[in-house]
């Protein structure tokens, strides 16, 4: 009986049955993911970085072998680079690599450059802030008491400006779920172990 009251309350958890405050528990990672801090701070309080590079490169256009050939890139340098006309790259190293096998490593050394800026174009690169997220602070590292300071004088409104304002937009729910103190402490404590 024991044990059917325990897989019960189990599958009520999992199930959502149970207030959320239950499911959460006292572990700071899983509070932050749950609290939706990572929505703003980013993974582990790291901030809203870009996790991988997204660029292009082509030589799709005319115009760009008129470039190349305008800041010195030989007329049949531009002309053995045909074969990559209108084909698309999103890794550099892949691009360059097809540069080569087109015009050798030396001619390659000698105009990669030009050719990566008329050809490329990089949106943005792994470690960039997402945009709309540069004003929100990294917490990862900081004091815990700093931390947990910060979270109680934001939720009391003792802390205002556009930021502290999207995290207040989240008390109904902290509220709701009866989340204490403590929590907020373990959270902090999460936070001031990460490593940067």
């Amino acid at each position: 009986m024991k044990t059917f009251l325990l897989s019960v309350s189990a599958l009520l958890l999992l199930a959502g049955f149970l207030p959320a405050s239950v499911v959460f528990a006292a572990d700071g990672a899983l509070l932050y993911e749950k609290l939706t801090c990572h929505t703003c701070h980013g993974p582990q309080g790291k901030g809203m970085i870009r996790t991988e590079d997204k660029a292009k490169y082509s030589l799709k256009k005319k115009k760009m072998y008129r470039k190349m050939k305008k800041e010195g890139v030989p007329a049949d340098i531009t002309k053995q680079l045909r074969p990559l006309y209108k084909k698309k790259f999103k890794d550099e190293g892949k691009f360059i690599k097809a540069i080569e096998e087109n015009i050798g490593e030396i001619q390659t050394d000698k105009y990669k450059e030009i050719i990566i800026k008329i050809a490329g174009r990089v949106y943005y690169r792994k470690g960039d802030l997402i945009l709309g997220f540069e004003d929100y602070p990294r917490h990862a590292g900081n004091k815990k008491i700093y931390l947990f300071r910060q979270m109680k004088d934001i939720l009391e409104g003792k802390r205002t400006n556009g930021n502290s304002e999207a995290m207040r937009g989240i008390k109904s729910f902290i509220d709701n779920n009866k989340i204490t103190d403590d929590d907020f402490r373990s959270i902090a404590e999460y936070l001031s172990d990460v490593k940067e």
